[in-house]
C-alpha cells in the first residue's frame, strides 16, 4: 500500500549526517484512513545513523497509547533489562499478527530487529502493555546471513534519548 506516511519519510528531516548520533522514536504524520476504513500514522525510528519509517495501526489503539508503551518500553531497557519492545501494531482481538520492535541490550550497544507476533500461536491473548515475554532471544540475523533486517545502536543514545537529552553534546 502506497502511503502519504512512506513518502513523507523519503524526504522529511535533514539528511542523515547532519544528525549524528541518537535515538528517536516518534509520529510524524497525523492519523489517516486507508481506502477501507482502517487508521494509520506514520511512525519513524532514528537508530544512530539510520532512519527507519513505519504505519503504525491505530485501530486498537491511539497515539497515546503507543507513545506511553514507547516510553516504558524504552525505560526497560535503560534499567537494564535484557530486552525490551516497542509496540507499532496493537491488533486488538484480529487474528492479524501484532507488529513491534524487538529491542536486545547488549554491552554497549542495542540491536533492533521487527518482531511480529501471531496471536493463534499464543496458549493466552496478547496483552499489549506487556510485550516484553513475546521478545524472545535475538537472532543475530547479520552473523548467519539471514535477511532479517536488523540495527545497531549505541546504548548512550537510548539513555540520552529516555534523560531528554540531546546527544552527543555540542562542543
Amino acid at each position: 500500500m502506497t502511503t502519504a506516511a512512506a513518502q513523507a519519510c523519503a524526504v522529511s528531516g535533514p539528511a542523515l549526517e547532519e544528525r549524528g548520533r541518537m535515538f528517536r522514536i516518534r509520529f510524524f504524520t497525523p492519523a489517516v484512513q486507508d481506502e477501507v476504513g482502517k487508521w494509520y500514522a506514520g511512525g519513524e525510528m532514528v537508530l544512530g545513523d539510520a532512519r527507519c519509517c513505519f504505519l503504525v495501526d491505530l485501530s486498537s489503539w491511539g497515539t497515546a497509547h503507543y507513545e506511553r508503551q514507547w516510553r516504558e518500553g524504552i525505560t526497560r531497557l535503560v534499567q537494564g533489562a535484557p530486552s525490551s519492545a516497542l509496540m507499532t501494531a496493537y491488533r486488538g482481538t484480529s487474528a492479524e499478527p501484532h507488529l513491534m520492535w524487538g529491542l536486545w541490550r547488549h554491552e554497549t550497544h542495542v540491536f533492533v530487529q521487527e518482531h511480529p507476533v501471531v496471536p493463534g500461536e499464543l496458549d493466552s491473548p496478547f496483552d499489549p502493555l506487556d510485550p516484553y515475554p513475546h521478545v524472545g532471544n535475538r537472532i543475530p540475523a547479520s552473523e548467519h546471513g539471514l535477511s532479517i533486517p536488523e540495527w545497531r545502536f549505541p546504548l548512550v543514545d537510548l539513555i540520552a534519548a529516555n534523560l531528554g537529552i540531546r546527544w552527543p553534546l555540542a562542543g
